[in-house]
């Protein structure tokens, strides 16, 4: 059977719906072009982008005045923008999201990710795991174990009556919430002036013990369910072995070299940019996620303060305050909230929010309290091990990528990341 839809080619078989699209020429072109510049993707990017960051700023400079991180509102700016609201009406969908864009727009996303995994991993410091006790092991240990039971529990008593349901999804949500995300975590930190004192040292080496665990787990369910079994885990390792014992000392070597005294010059700079991509597609290559390699070159540059303020300048701006907007539109566009609450009932949104919340805070409460804290020590670090960011948000979409989590299930972790 064939259809058309608008600029769509529709042809549905038993199995298999494909789309095409095509443009449809009315004869009336512009004056300086010989068609319609709407039928390309360039002006549909620009004016994706300007709406994105107009939505993010104002909702930056509202949630500012409440205290609110920033996560907050790039979050919140892709659930407005997507089918919740904006996305949803036939005027978005024709002139402002039309399918055809969405390709391009998710391209330049996980680009803008890419570079941002690279200045998470140059902002760690992996030097606190090394001074690391068997308190702060036992409290990340904690915030993941308990999480990621209470996370397959969770799935499968939410989504089982679900006709999407599958049961690999399962470990895309355990993983979700298992997450610490450590840039959101220090932000806070330093807003509560709480990052120089013990329960911020205690809170940054759990969160990276706690990341790194979660990026293990992620490289694992991405290898197993895209069919590559261990092949992609035993690359991507060998990869990262790679990049510690040669790639490392190599590139902190031709710095040295080549800089003057310590000045590091824009040479550096791009071909440290050019080293990001390499190592993206490297990972890429392994079977895992190419945000893997950029991560790992960002965390095996030399961590001095000049080479690293150096990069800072010219990459942190454009990054995070141009292109991850893009990403959190992307996550907004796939979760329909309106959808969530239509299929799924209310008491079912609430036990899986508060036993979702209750998990991550509760474990770390008691170890801690093991651990002759106090109180009201215990439940502080409990709240901060629970901050949830991009790392999670990049779980969810690895799992829709994959096709074992729908649109079912998604959005309600969506909203659990949001709040």
């Amino acid at each position: 059977m064939n259809a058309s839809d608008d600029h769509y080619i529709i042809k549905k078989t038993d199995n298999l719906i494909e789309a095409c699209y095509y443009i449809k020429k009315n004869g009336h072109d512009p004056l300086w072009r010989d068609h319609s510049s709407l039928n390309t993707s360039l002006p549909f990017l620009l004016t994706q982008l300007f709406v994105v960051l107009l939505v993010d700023r104002i909702l930056l400079l509202i949630l500012k005045y409440l205290r609110q991180p920033p996560i907050v509102a790039h979050i919140l700016c892709g659930v407005l923008l997507g089918p919740t609201m904006l996305s949803g009406t036939s005027f978005s969908r024709k002139y402002i999201f039309p399918h055809k864009t969405i390709l391009v727009l998710e391209t330049f996303a996980n680009l803008a990710l890419t570079y941002y995994m690279f200045l998470v991993g140059l902002e760690m410091e992996f030097t606190l795991i090394m001074h690391a006790g068997s308190q702060v092991v036992s409290i990340a240990a904690a915030g993941i174990i308990f999480p990621l039971l209470f996370g397959f529990g969770l799935y499968f008593m939410a989504v089982t009556k679900s006709d999407h349901f599958d049961s690999r999804g399962s470990m895309f949500w355990a993983i979700a919430l298992t997450s610490t995300n450590f840039p959101d975590l220090t932000k806070i930190l330093a807003d509560l002036k709480l990052l120089r004192t013990n329960i911020g040292k205690i809170a940054m080496c759990s969160s990276i013990i706690s990341d790194i665990f979660t990026w293990f787990l992620l490289i694992m369910a991405i290898s197993i369910f895209n069919g590559q079994k261990y092949n992609a885990v035993l690359s991507t390792g060998i990869f990262i072995l790679i990049t510690i014992f040669a790639l490392r000392p190599t590139v902190a070597w031709l710095i040295d070299r080549t800089s003057r005294g310590e000045i590091i010059s824009d040479t550096h700079v791009w071909f440290i940019m050019a080293g990001i991509l390499f190592c993206g597609l490297a990972t890429d290559a392994c079977g895992s996620h190419s945000i893997v390699g950029a991560f790992m070159f960002g965390a095996i540059l030399p961590h001095d303060d000049t080479v690293r303020t150096k990069i800072l300048e010219r990459l942190q701006d454009v990054v995070t305050g141009l292109l991850m907007p893009l990403f959190y539109l992307i996550c907004g566009l796939r979760a329909d909230l309106r959808y969530m609450f239509q299929h799924t009932p209310w008491e079912m949104v609430l036990i899986v929010v508060a036993m979702s919340w209750v998990a991550k805070v509760a474990s770390v409460f008691f170890i801690s309290l093991h651990y002759k804290m106090s109180t009201m020590d215990s439940l502080v670090l409990g709240l901060l091990m629970n901050t949830k960011g991009v790392l999670a948000l990049i779980v969810l979409n690895t799992g829709r990528n994959i096709k074992v989590l729908s649109s079912f299930s998604s959005p309600i972790v969506f909203g659990l990341v949001k709040l």
